[in-house]
């Protein structure tokens, strides 16, 4: 038998389970550009059908009557953007518990459109974190950027601070722009993990348990983009605060090597199990404000090592990425911001001195070098 080739029964199985999955493929494509124009034209009833749609039921009569998982291609980000606002427009017209946050999120999607800009809803998941909610937006066109900046926020982010959020994202796409206006950018807004947040938040930002959870998903969703964009664009994540400690967890062991070009921390309270830029295996890159006093929150690295040995107590986020020992390529940072609070929340703001730092890293226009 010729290499490579099936005959007889495993080739007549493989073919019809090839052609199940061709016409699922198309039935959702046609599917998902009815809805297209359904959501275009203001209507909602179609996009309620689509977000009831559950690809197993595309299965022709014959086929297994249990359920299967059809073999899927990686979705475009614009694909994704279709069917996240079918399910988007499902919660506005609907009365569920869903429709508060779902008019936050489309009222922030349609400001962002109204600059030219194409937005892409990426990810939408309102009940998510014990209704905290998820949400990933893309500021530019996922499918086409060679530069791709990933926003990773801190401590009190809910998917109700999308506004916020995506201004961070939307500057940094901006700057970016003008540091290399030849090469298409976009930037992605991520809330993607349980931030500590709430009545709680104070004692959870003390540990890393939510940035450990959090880097799972982190890994996972930038995995997954390297898979829907197999060609290979510029990937950079930006951890802001608690987000860093998220990012570089998440990098942990060289985890993210290979999947990511760069990471940038910022205002950061600590960098988790990380103990230097080099066991990332990618360049490492930190912005702190002197004003911030957020990374010194993060400062008691050595006690919560000793408590955790003493009694398993778990305190303290890790060593301070800013520190010369730790390796990391320094960037510029301050501005009119002001102290405090204000300094630690300035750092994509237009007139910082670390906001052009930022785009340089993600274009590739500023070396790894102290």
């Amino acid at each position: 038998m010729e290499t490579g080739v099936w005959r007889g029964e495993p080739a007549t199985a493989y073919a019809r389970w090839a052609a199940l999955e061709e016409r699922a493929a198309r039935e959702l494509a046609s599917a998902l550009e009815r809805a297209s124009a359904e959501i275009r034209s203001g209507g909602g009833e179609l996009a309620a059908r689509l977000a009831a749609i559950e690809l197993p039921a595309a299965v022709v009569a014959g086929a297994p009557s249990s359920p299967v998982r059809l073999p899927t291609r990686p979705r475009t980000a614009a694909q994704r953007d279709l069917e996240n606002r079918a399910r988007l427009a499902v919660d506005l017209g609907g009365s569920g518990p869903h429709r508060k946050i779902a008019a936050i999120i489309a009222g922030r999607l349609a400001e962002l459109a109204r600059g030219g800009e194409t937005v892409q809803l990426i990810e939408y998941d309102p009940a998510a974190f014990g209704g905290d909610g998820a949400v990933v937006v893309a500021i530019g066109d996922l499918d086409a950027a060679r530069n791709i900046g990933v926003v990773v926020p801190g401590m009190g982010t809910t998917a109700a601070s999308i506004g916020s959020v995506t201004l961070d994202a939307a500057r940094l796409q901006v700057a970016a722009r003008r540091a290399d206006p030849t090469t298409a950018t976009a930037t992605v807004a991520w809330i993607g993990y349980d931030a500590p947040s709430g009545p709680a938040a104070a004692g959870q930002v003390l540990t890393g348990v939510h940035a450990r959870r959090g880097a799972a998903e982190l890994r996972a969703d930038l995995a997954d983009l390297r898979r829907m964009r197999p060609d290979r664009p510029r990937v950079v994540v930006f951890g802001h605060s608690y987000g860093s400690t998220t990012v570089a967890t998440a990098a942990a062991d060289g985890a993210l090597a290979g999947t990511v070009d760069a990471l940038v921390l910022l205002g950061s309270p600590g960098a988790g199990p990380v103990r230097s830029a080099a066991e990332t295996g990618v360049p490492v890159y930190v912005a702190r404000d002197r004003d911030d006093p957020v990374p010194a929150a993060g400062g008691f690295d050595g006690a919560g090592r000793a408590l955790r040995r003493l009694w398993g107590v778990e305190l303290g986020l890790g060593a301070d990425p800013s520190a010369p020992s730790f390796g990391a390529t320094a960037l510029p940072a301050g501005g009119p911001a002001g102290f405090g609070v204000a300094a630690h929340s300035g750092y994509f703001d237009e007139e910082s001195s670390s906001l052009g730092a930022f785009a340089e890293v993600l274009v590739g226009a500023r070396s790894a070098a102290r």
